[in-house]
């Protein structure tokens, strides 16, 4: 069996030594460690049979170090400082994080990249950043979230700041057979994917006037499910351009109708526990910042 490095270091009795001599008496370091005197008294004499060395005399009505005793304090002083310094170290570390509860494609998209752009504006270059990424509409937030960014048509909270607008398109699979501009007929002739952060009816009213009689092939959540179905044949599907961004550049998806509708904005939203970390909202204001530069 392996032994422990720690197993035959007298840390308790070394400790006792430390507060007995920096406080200049047995007592005193008693009441430091939260035990007795004769407890203390006990530790110092097993550090000084361990160590083969004495480490306190006494003169007159008080108990002082040997030069023995002195050059362990010492000692003892510098590593206890240093390692106190180091567990705060690491627990600064720690605290340095900030959890984002945001939309699947923000989280896939566009945050991703502003992640070291954060980081170099905070002054934080070992900020660690956790993101929920599954965040859908009229959920709760993660409760350990700092940030909630959300896609909604009005602002979720009175104190939500907006980042961009959600502009809605309908997008093709790169191999569908319909060809664009598709009209308001082919549409009601073929299966449509659904998703919750898009409203079909809302989009071809907008788009040709009225809204014939539509059918679905699939409804899932999030639009990257929604867009994987549609390159996977399942039909047209309505995106934002941010979400559409990426497939359309790789040719996975392309435009089936120039007309685009305004169907939401990206909140942003401290949560109880981000409004208590500087860090958090120093993060939501340069996340703004960023949404605003268009970056």
């Amino acid at each position: 069996m392996s032994r422990s490095l720690l197993r035959d270091l007298p840390l308790l009795e070394l400790l006792a030594l430390e507060a007995s001599v920096r406080l200049g008496s047995l007592t005193l370091a008693a009441e430091e460690l939260s035990l007795t005197p004769s407890a203390i008294s006990h530790r110092i004499r097993q550090a000084e049979h361990s160590l083969g060395l004495k480490l306190l005399e006494r003169q007159g009505r008080h108990m002082v170090a040997t030069p023995a005793g002195q050059a362990c304090h010492d000692e003892l002083t510098r590593l206890v400082f240093a390692f106190r310094e180091a567990t705060q170290t690491l627990r600064t570390r720690v605290r340095q994080r900030v959890h984002l509860d945001v939309t699947p494609v923000l989280g896939a998209h566009w945050l991703p990249q502003q992640l070291p752009v954060l980081r170099t504006r905070l002054g934080a270059p070992e900020l660690g950043f956790e993101l929920s990424t599954s965040r859908l509409p009229d959920a709760a937030p993660s409760t350990e979230a700092d940030i909630v960014i959300e896609f909604s048509p009005t602002s979720p909270h009175g104190d939500a700041h907006t980042l961009f607008a959600g502009h809605v398109g309908i997008y093709l699979a790169g191999g569908s057979p319909l060809r664009a501009p598709v009209s308001a007929t082919e549409l009601a002739c073929h299966d449509l994917v659904c998703h919750k952060g898009a409203d079909w009816s809302q989009w071809i009213h907008h788009a040709y006037g009225h809204c014939p009689p539509l059918r679905y092939s699939v409804t899932v959540d999030d639009p990257l499910s929604a867009v994987e179905a549609c390159i996977g044949g399942a039909g047209p599907v309505l995106l934002t351009t941010l979400a559409a961004q990426p497939h359309l550049e790789s040719g996975r998806i392309r435009r089936g109708h120039p007309a685009m509708f305004e169907a939401g904005h990206y909140w942003l939203t401290l949560t109880a526990r981000g409004m208590l970390q500087p860090l958090a909202r120093r993060t939501a204001d340069h996340l703004v910042t960023l949404a605003a530069a268009g970056t």
